[in-house]
């Protein structure tokens, strides 16, 4: 008889049930501890990494989208802005422990953050990622990862840096964090640099120098404000542009208003007696006027009623030479008069004098060309009042005499060898030559004579504008310039510099004239410039 087995007892049944339950539980706290071990081990690796997890792609493409942009150098391969590597301080809210600890971890680290702004940014637990400082260098980031802070981590950037710093900081301009071009030639030309690298007529060395001599000047003399260019007369290559004060394009922020004001392109002046130069070349250009004429300059003259005065009277005969070398009023504004308002338009136009300077700058100004055409308001232009023009424009300007009588424009693009240089016919070879020969004697003999460098053969103009204000012309404000060509024997490089509202001094024998205090650093700056140039003294020769 077959035999069955018997039926465990109930209490064998729980010890058989029992077994399998206890084994269910110990894996599942087994399971539950190795989740919470990697858990811990994830936040420690992000808190020593520093490496988020990538934010919102609508948050990385609208905070932080660097554009590439391409190298900018000098004409001699010297670099002046490139892009290096960057970070960006985030923070991811939910993942930071203690806010009010990690704002004040941050600002020891960098004692300009704002330790509030801070806090509370650390605590917007709704948002995935915020960003806390931009800019940051490799060491900085080494340094804040150090801190081991929960939470804190960086995104990689682009940086537009500027070696240079100062040097050249109105030529360059500068760009945002987000390589947005704000100004200068980064903006000016920020299709072709977003393309590539760009070379531009720039010298450094020559840069160096203009804006040593530029700042020693308005130092010297208290000056508002101060600019300055040197120009290659026969291709409208500029060789060194320069505006005071300085600022550093790292840092625009750090510098106002004032100082990144481009001067030399933006600001726009009464050039005064530097324009008298023109109105000498007109005149020997339509024959007007014979080189040896006689002028009675002693006499008194009025021109509608208004009397026409000479700050450096001329006793006796005058000729054309005179009339440049002492800066007659009287006899600028003969010639004018001479010219008419009609022939006086069309040559300022083709001098480039009533359009803006076709420089590759977005702050080039439109010059406040006069609208009278009145037998007095020609006369006033034919000796430097009326037309306001920038820095530039009046160097552009200047070519012709370094350039036989071609006006080019000036540039800062490097050009490729054997590339055209687009001139512009003013005067006649002769009429520019013969107007040199007069600009060097004003340097030899006359308002001219501190910018003389022996050997050098500066030849210029010296200009003294008074400011316009309220109430007319303001005699204690002025706007004091000399326009130089070098070498007068073979013409091609072109110097002007200005200072906005020169103070009297007794180094310049209680004078603010152009004479005094312009003629004196171009004379310098062709002195240094000169060995770079190649140009060789007359004595050397």
């Amino acid at each position: 008889m077959r035999q069955e087995a018997a039926a465990p007892s109930p209490r064998e049944e729980r010890v058989v049930e029992a077994a399998p339950a206890r084994l269910r539980v110990r894996n599942l706290a087994f399971a539950l501890m190795a989740a919470f071990l990697l858990l811990a081990a994830r936040a420690v690796q992000l808190a020593v990494s520093g490496d988020p997890a990538p934010p919102p792609r609508a948050v990385a493409a609208t905070a932080i989208a660097p554009a590439a942009r391409g190298d900018i150098t000098d004409r001699n391969g010297v670099l002046m802005a490139t892009n290096v590597r960057a970070y960006t301080l985030v923070a991811h809210p939910a993942r930071v422990w203690d806010p009010a600890a990690t704002a004040r971890a941050l600002q020891a680290q960098f004692p300009d953050l704002d330790l509030a702004a801070a806090e509370r940014r650390l605590r917007e637990k709704s948002r995935q990622v915020v960003y806390l400082r931009r800019g940051l260098t490799p060491r900085q980031r080494a340094e804040t990862l150090a801190r081991g802070l929960a939470g804190i981590g960086f995104v990689e950037e682009e940086r537009r840096v500027y070696p240079g710093g100062e040097l050249a900081g109105h030529v360059l301009g500068f760009a945002d964090p987000d390589m947005k071009p704000l100004a200068g030639i980064e903006r000016g030309l920020d299709g072709i640099i977003r393309r590539g690298p760009l070379r531009l007529t720039i010298d450094v060395r020559v840069q160096h120098a203009v804006e040593a001599e530029l700042a020693a000047a308005a130092r010297a003399v208290n000056a508002e404000g101060a600019a300055a260019i040197v120009l290659d007369g026969r291709t409208g290559d500029t060789l060194a542009l320069a505006s005071y004060p300085a600022f550093d394009p790292n840092r625009p922020g750090a510098f106002g208003p004032d100082a990144r004001l481009n001067r030399a392109a933006a600001s726009r002046f009464e050039m005064g007696s530097t324009l008298k130069s023109f109105t000498a070349a007109i005149a020997l250009q339509e024959r007007l006027v014979a080189p040896l004429e006689a002028f009675d300059l002693a006499a008194p003259m009025s021109v509608d009623g208004r009397a026409i005065q000479d700050p450096h009277p001329i006793e006796g005969a005058a000729t054309l030479a005179d009339i440049i070398a002492q800066s007659s009023n009287k006899g600028a504004a003969t010639l004018a008069l001479r010219i008419g308002p009609a022939r006086q338009r069309a040559y300022f136009e083709r001098l480039g004098l009533l359009q803006p300077a076709r420089i590759e700058l977005p702050e080039s100004a439109a010059p406040i060309a006069p609208m009278r055409t009145d037998r007095l308001s020609v006369a006033i232009l034919g000796y430097g009042h009326g037309l306001a023009v920038s820095v530039v424009s009046l160097a552009g300007a200047y070519t012709v005499f370094a350039n036989d009588g071609q006006r080019t424009n000036p540039t800062l693009i490097a050009r490729a060898p054997g590339e055209n240089v687009a001139q512009t016919r003013v005067f006649s070879r002769e009429t520019a030559r013969a107007t040199v020969r007069l600009l060097r004697g004003a340097v030899e003999r006359g308002t001219g004579r501190r910018a003389d460098v022996p050997g050098l053969e500066i030849a210029g103009k010296t200009g003294t504008a008074e400011k316009p204000g309220e109430a007319g012309y303001d005699e204690n404000r002025m706007l004091s310039s000399f326009a130089a060509i070098f070498p007068a024997s073979d013409p091609r490089y072109v110097v002007v510099l200005a200072l906005d509202e020169p103070r009297r001094t007794a180094a310049a024998s209680g004078l603010a004239t152009g004479g005094a205090v312009a003629a004196p650093p171009v004379g310098r700056i062709a002195a240094r410039i000169a060995p770079i140039l190649g140009v060789r003294t007359a004595a050397a020769q």
